[in-house]
C-alpha cells in the first residue's frame, strides 16, 4: 500500500516552532486538537505518528508513548531505550517500509524540524494540519515555508487561549494536472 503523510504542526507567525526543545507557548485547544487528529481512526487499526528523537525527548515522559497511537521514533543513535512497542528507525524511509507490513489508518510526521523539512518534499505528503499562531515567539527551531505545490484548504475561525490567538490551517498537496 502507497503510504500518505500528513503533517501536524504548530506554528507563529515567523514559522517557529520550539524554544530550547520545548513549545514557547501553553494553548490547551491545539493540544485537544493534535490528540483528536492523531488518535481518531474509522477504522480497527491505530494511526502511526513519527516523531524525531529531541521532539519525543521533549515530551513527558509520564505521556509516553502517546496513547493508542503507534510510535516511530526517527534517531542515528543506536542505543536509545524505549518503552515497550515503540518503534526506532534510522530514517524516514526505513519508518515507511516499517510501516508497510503494520496494518495502520493514517501516518502523521510530529516533528521537529529536520525531520518536517524531509517530509515537506516526500511525495506521499498529501496533507498539512497546521495550526497558527497569530504572534510571533522567541524561537531557535522552525517549521520550513509551505510551497506551491500545496493549497489552503480550510481555516478555522480565530480562537483564543492564554491570551494567544490562533486557527486551524489545512493544507492539500495540488492534484497533478
Amino acid at each position: 500500500m502507497a503510504e500518505k503523510l500528513e503533517i501536524v504542526v504548530a506554528a507563529d507567525l515567523d514559522n517557529g516552532i520550539g524554544k530550547d526543545n520545548s513549545l514557547p507557548w501553553r494553548i490547551p485547544g491545539d493540544m485537544k486538537f493534535f490528540q483528536s487528529l492523531t488518535t481518531g481512526t474509522t477504522g480497527e487499526y491505530k494511526n502511526a505518528i513519527i516523531v524525531g528523537r529531541k521532539t519525543w525527548e521533549s515530551i513527558p515522559e509520564k505521556r509516553r508513548p502517546l496513547k493508542d497511537r503507534l510510535n516511530i521514533i526517527l534517531t542515528r543513535q543506536t542505543e536509545i531505550n524505549v518503552p515497550d512497542g515503540v518503534l526506532v528507525c534510522s530514517s524516514l524511509e526505513s519508518a515507511l517500509e516499517k510501516l508497510e507490513s503494520i496494518p495502520h489508518e493514517h501516518c502523521y510526521i510530529i516533528g521537529g524540524a529536520q525531520i518536517y523539512k524531509e517530509a515537506l518534499q516526500h511525495p506521499m505528503l498529501t496533507t498539512i494540519h497546521l495550526t497558527r499562531i497569530l504572534q510571533e515567539f522567541d524561537c531557535d527551531a522552525h517549521f520550513p515555508a509551505i510551497d506551491d505545490r500545496f493549497a489552503l484548504a480550510a481555516v478555522s475561525d480565530t480562537m483564543e487561549e492564554n491570551d494567544i490567538e490562533y486557527r486551524f490551517q489545512r493544507y492539500e498537496k495540488k492534484s497533478a494536472l
